[in-house]
Order: structure tokens, then sequence, then C-alpha cells
């Protein structure tokens, strides 16, 4: 039963990382999730460490998948791309997201949560429309920008000039503090009583909203999940991410433009840079 202000139509969803531990995709299926949004990449180099194997057990499960890369604008644009399409390289994936929140330039400092450096909103900007840019027409999938509202508009207001043009996926939390262990068919009683998430100036509509992080346990996961909507039933949603083209959209890379992708990405190896092919 849902609440009467909650979206007419959605899909429930998750995201999930390297801090996600062994989720029971079966269990999670079965509670009613239909899709997955998994972290593949961050930066340059960085490589989430359960990325295929959540993607294995999420596309057994009957899940719809898809992969993020999280974007470091301390680090240069294309190579950031290469990690990502890289990493995603001849998986079945039925769309991409870039993820827009760092803000931070010294990563101690966000550690311990007292950041005084931080990065330009010009270069924030910059980054995430590069980086999405290249991994759309690249890749031939759809690709969503994740941020919230208030990021945009205390961090990177330079978004707003592109922002609109793009699919959404808005992360907003209307929940108080405390955690929440419940039943999957409990947790319809919790949905959001508003009807979407706060939307960046100038645009119109979300596609994907992150409406919790860190606030429900629920059987099949060993943590807290980020839950997600998305704006329309199942078919929508397949219809939306071109889901009767599916094989069509899974990446083919011949040997020598991995090994080109693999060298742009990391450049650690690189003989001026003291590393080796070796």
């Amino acid at each position: 039963d849902k609440m009467d202000n909650t979206p007419m139509t959605y899909t429930l969803g998750i995201d999930a990382s390297r801090w996600d531990l062994h989720p029971d995709w079966q269990q999670l299926k079965a509670g009613g999730i239909e899709f997955a949004i998994l972290k593949a990449s961050q930066g340059r180099s960085t490589r989430d460490l359960r990325f295929e194997q959540h993607l294995q057990g999420a596309s057994a499960a009957g899940l719809i998948c898809a992969a993020y890369h999280w974007c470091d604008p301390l680090h240069d644009d294309q190579p950031q791309a290469e990690n990502f399409l890289t990493a995603i390289a001849g998986k079945p994936l039925a769309f991409a997201a870039v993820d827009v929140e760092q803000y931070w330039q010294d990563w101690t400092e966000w550690q311990n949560k007292r950041i005084t450096r931080l990065i330009p909103g010009s270069r924030i900007s910059q980054n995430a429309l590069t980086t999405a840019a290249e991994i759309k027409a690249r890749s031939g999938l759809p690709v969503l920008i994740y941020t919230r509202a208030s990021f945009v508009r205390e961090y990177a207001p330079q978004m707003l000039a592109w922002l609109p043009q793009w699919d959404l996926w808005l992360a907003h939390y209307p929940y108080g503090s405390g955690r929440v262990t419940c039943s999957w068919e409990q947790l319809r009683g919790h949905f959001p009583r508003i009807n979407g998430p706060s939307l960046p100036a100038g645009c119109r509509q979300w596609r994907f909203w992150q409406f919790s992080a860190d606030k429900f346990m629920l059987p099949g996961a060993h943590s807290p999940l980020d839950l997600n909507f998305f704006n329309g039933d199942l078919s929508q949603l397949k219809a939306w991410c071109r889901m009767d083209s599916l094989e069509k959209s899974t990446i083919n890379i011949q040997p020598e433009e991995m090994l080109e992708r693999l060298w742009l990405a990391h450049p650690e190896i690189h003989p001026k840079n003291g590393g080796s092919i070796k």
C-alpha cells in the first residue's frame, strides 16, 4: 500500500558498491528489487573491488543492471572515462551513471569532516559533463547524472547550464535520523510521503530517485541499502534503457583497443612515471 503522495508508478531498485557485503540477490529480487546500479570505478585508475561479483549475482537473480563512475575532479577527464569504459567492457549493462558529489580537494579533510579546501565549481561542472559525454558517446548506453539539488546549488551552480538536458538520478532523503529494521512488505509503509526529490533549478523531471541511504535494514542485506525509485513502472524502465537492444549495447572492444585503454587508465605503469609494463 503506497502512501498517497508517492509516485503513481515506480520501480524499486538499489545501488551498491564494495561497502555492501555479500547481498543475497535472489532475496532482494523476491522482495521487489528490479534493478541494481553498481559502482565500477572512481577517478583515473580505481576500480570497485566487488563490481564484478555484484554484477554476476544481480544478473543471475534477473535484475536490470547498470554501472556508475565516481567523478573525481582532481583527475583529468579522459582517463576517468577510459577507466570506466575499460571496467565495463563486455558487461551486459542496461545503462550507466556518473556520480557527481565530490567538492573537496583533500581526502584527509573529508575523512576528518573538516573540509576547508574546495574544488572550484567550474571544474566540478567541466569534469562531470566531459566524462559523462565521453561515456555516452563511446558506450552507446543511456547515461544518468547522479547528484543532489543542494550540491549543485552550493558547490557547482555552473552545472545548471547543461544539467536540464540530461537524465537525472537525484539523492533526496525525506527521513529523520535513526535506523529501521523491517521486512520488504513493511518497507512499503515507510515509502516517502513526497512526490519526488528536490530538482536543481531549471530541471523539470527526475529519472531515478535515491530516497534512502543507511536507513533501512532489510532481508537479504548485511548493511543498510541505498534504495531508489525509477520514475515509472517496470515496462517503462525497460523501454527507457532499451532492453530490447541490450545485446547491441554490450560493448565489444578489440584487443588492441583494450590494451590502449588499459595503458591510458594506468599512468603509474608508464616508464616516465617510473613504472613498467612487465
